[in-house]
């Protein structure tokens, strides 16, 4: 058996079994401040696809882990990391790992508004680490829009009980000056006439980004992104998920790029499965 699938194999039999155990926690209402919340997650990708690009043709493994305290009903404090597993032989460094994210960051729920409702902010300071940064700049090949470890904020601001729940999503990389934001849209549906434990979901963004960002001239439309997922809870704590992401490239200066990259088109897709297990 390959390595990556070995891989997958054992982790989602750690996940499984340990929402075994979730099942006989205490109550949510009866959990001690200092006990986090947790979440595991383990996502299967044809490609590594980012703002609608490809910087990574072949398939990928992500891991990723977040611990959450409650520090008052309004407030949330969070830690986590992602750890993406490589299958590309694209840099002759295959089967590694080939980024490491590291994220601590608070969210804000406020109370409820007339017209709109609660708002959720959130904001996160995350650590971007290329292992594979040496083996890049050996071959003179590169993958993602990162050459180097980056540092940035993200604030996130989300009308969560507006229809559509429609928001703003604001990235700086104040290392190396790139700005980028989106405004996104998310369609939920329960699909009960199939199944009660079946979720239909598909958010929608409209990316934007200066020219460090995009490699464009000018601060442009970047892309557009649409992502149709179904969900289905397998217990209280356990739920998988299938999803396909699909990429526009809107700007004629971000097509002509992403048609001149050979893993990129002006339409990008792929495809994913995961695995999540939430405590």
């Amino acid at each position: 058996m390959k390595l990556n699938k070995l891989l997958v194999f054992v982790l989602s039999c750690v996940l499984l079994g340990s929402a075994v155990m979730a099942q006989e926690a205490a109550p949510e209402k009866d959990r001690p401040i200092w006990l986090p919340t947790l979440e595991l997650s383990l996502d299967r990708s044809s490609r590594y696809m980012s703002e609608g690009n490809v910087g990574n043709p072949d398939a990928i493994d992500t891991l990723s882990l977040t611990l959450g305290w409650d520090l008052t009903d309004n407030l949330n404090f969070h830690v986590g990391g992602v750890g993406i597993y490589d299958e590309t032989d694209a840099c002759g460094n295959r089967r590694n790992i080939e980024e490491w994210n590291w994220l601590a960051g608070l969210t804000y729920t406020t109370p409820e508004f007339d017209v709109v409702g609660k708002i959720k902010i959130n904001f996160d300071y995350i650590y971007y680490n290329y292992p594979r940064n040496k083996a890049d700049e050996v071959t003179g090949k590169t993958l993602h829009n990162h050459t180097i470890d980056t540092k940035e904020y993200e604030i996130d601001v989300t009308a969560v009980d507006l229809f559509l729940s429609p928001g703003i999503v604001f990235v700086h990389d104040f290392e190396n000056d790139v700005i980028k934001a989106n405004v996104n849209v998310t369609f939920e549906q329960e699909l009960t006439a199939i199944s009660e434990k079946l979720t239909f979901e598909c958010p929608v963004e409209l990316w934007f980004g200066n020219h460090q960002y995009s490699g464009a001239e000018h601060t442009t439309v970047y892309s557009l992104c649409v992502q149709p997922t179904l969900n289905y809870e397998i217990t209280e704590n356990v739920s998988v998920g299938a999803y396909v992401l699909m990429g526009w490239a809107l700007d004629s200066d971000i097509r002509r790029d992403w048609k001149e990259d050979e893993n990129n088109n002006a339409f990008n897709v792929c495809w994913g499965l995961n695995l999540t297990l939430s405590f």
